[in-house]
């Protein structure tokens, strides 16, 4: 191996030489070896200028140590911080920060309507120091060899420091929440009204909205902690549609019947109260049947009941829920005269003082229900109307249902064995009569 001069001390950079000493023997290690393999002086000529220029950077790699600067490749968002001191960094990251921090943190749209998050409404700082801290901690932070090779690789190759941020989490899901609450809408039934001249008015429905803000937040996460501002997203809120639609009630145009009973005032008009309200807007369907005690549900104390009369095996009682079933009987003379069809109905062990015998219909919880179907063509709603002593049902559809046809209820027999009768008249004359049933009270 031919002897090669050594390379001048320069002052500062002692540890230059050895890297330098140390590459150069390699070098001609390896230019032996390569020749001794035919391969040419221009290819190690190459190889050795490559060494050559790493060795120089290491060099420089290591004068920037001890300088006190941040390493050779070190940058942040294409700027260099090569050269820097630590808290020149520090300082060039806080004014990143300051010009970062004057965008709105986050908006959000919806239709018309913006939604502006601060960066100071949830409290977003950034990690200028921290970021400072890294950038010059490359080449720093290891042992002296690592270091070394640090500091040449990513003189060759870069470092991106990236600046973080931190920010209240609890602070923006408030804020998101506020959002929701302008935004969010619970699903709203169509309904009708009668009016006072006996037509329908139609209220439409309304398509409820639920928004997400939880996942709104997991995607702004992210970008907040990197400070990419302003997160920006379009809110689209999740649809619910609403039990009883446009359609459904479209077709209801008529009152097809009514019928009222009256009562006194007192716990047994509260529990009536509390019953009517469970039916008032109840649509059934075409082919679909209606069952009291589930729409009504049972009647208890905590449901707001009281103690009022009712009849038990045939004897008069104190019991919770006394009077619903004046409730369930005005409904059935309503249900009747509107041609409904009842398929499940029992009478009480004696005639009722509020509608004719024959034309009630007793209910109890899990023991007697009322139930009847809808043959017609279309939905059906019912509406209730309660004054301080009356209680009305309305039901409503459409009268083409019936044909032109219009009903009545006749009794037949005696007032403890009547037999009820349902008369469909065309104009003036019966077009049909239909047996209903035969009661028998005590």
């Amino acid at each position: 191996m031919q002897n090669y001069r050594a390379l001048p001390q320069c002052p500062c950079y002692t540890r230059t030489v050895s890297i330098y000493t140390y590459i150069l023997i390699w070098k001609e290690v390896f230019i032996i070896d390569i020749q001794s393999i035919g391969i040419g002086k221009l290819a190690a000529g190459i190889i050795c200028g490559t060494c050559f220029a790493v060795a120089t950077v290491g060099g420089i790699a290591v004068s920037v140590q001890n300088n006190g600067r941040i390493a050779m490749g070190v940058s942040s968002e294409g700027t260099t911080l090569a050269g820097m001191t630590r808290d020149e960094a520090a300082q060039w990251f806080k004014n990143q920060a300051q010009a970062k921090l004057q965008h709105q943190a986050l908006t959000l749209t919806y239709g018309q309507k913006k939604f502006n998050i601060a960066p100071a409404d949830i409290q977003l700082q950034a990690e200028a120091d921290q970021a400072a801290d890294a950038a010059y901690a490359i080449g720093r932070d290891a042992s002296l060899p690592a270091n070394l090779l640090n500091q040449m690789r990513y003189a060759i190759t870069g470092k991106n420091i990236a600046m973080t941020a931190t920010y209240n989490e609890q602070a923006l899901h408030d804020k998101l929440q506020t959002i929701k609450q302008q935004i969010d809408t619970p699903p709203k039934d169509a309904y009708v009204e009668v009016q006072g001249d006996g037509t329908i008015k139609h209220m439409p429905e309304v398509v409820g909205k639920t928004t997400d803000m939880d996942a709104v937040q997991q995607e702004a996460d992210p970008k907040l902690r990197q400070l990419k501002l302003t997160f920006k997203k379009e809110l689209t809120p999740d649809e619910e549609q609403p039990r009883i639609t446009d359609e459904d009630v479209a077709p209801i145009q008529n009152v097809l019947a009514t019928y009222t009973t009256t009562f006194r005032p007192g716990d047994r008009a509260t529990n009536i109260r509390i019953a009517a309200d469970k039916l008032h807007d109840v649509m059934v369907r075409s082919g679909g049947v209606f069952s009291f005690n589930d729409t009504v549900g049972p009647r208890t104390r905590a449901a707001g009941y009281k103690n009022a009369g009712v009849i038990v095996d045939g004897q008069h009682a104190i019991d919770v829920g006394g009077g619903v079933c004046q409730v369930s009987s005005t409904l059935y003379n309503a249900v009747l005269l509107a041609g409904l069809t009842p398929t499940i109905r029992t009478p009480h062990f004696f005639p009722s003082t509020y509608c004719p015998p024959g034309r009630d219909a007793t209910v109890a919880d899990g023991l007697l229900d009322f139930q009847f179907r809808n043959d017609l063509a279309h939905n059906v709603i019912l509406k209730v109307a309660l004054t301080t002593n009356s209680i009305t049902f309305y039901v409503l559809g459409n009268k083409n249902d019936l044909g032109g046809q219009t009903i009545r209820l006749t009794n037949r027999g005696s007032g403890s064995h009547p037999s009820i009768y349902r008369l469909w008249y065309l104009g003036d004359n019966v077009a049909r009569e239909e047996f209903l049933h035969t009661d028998n009270y005590n």
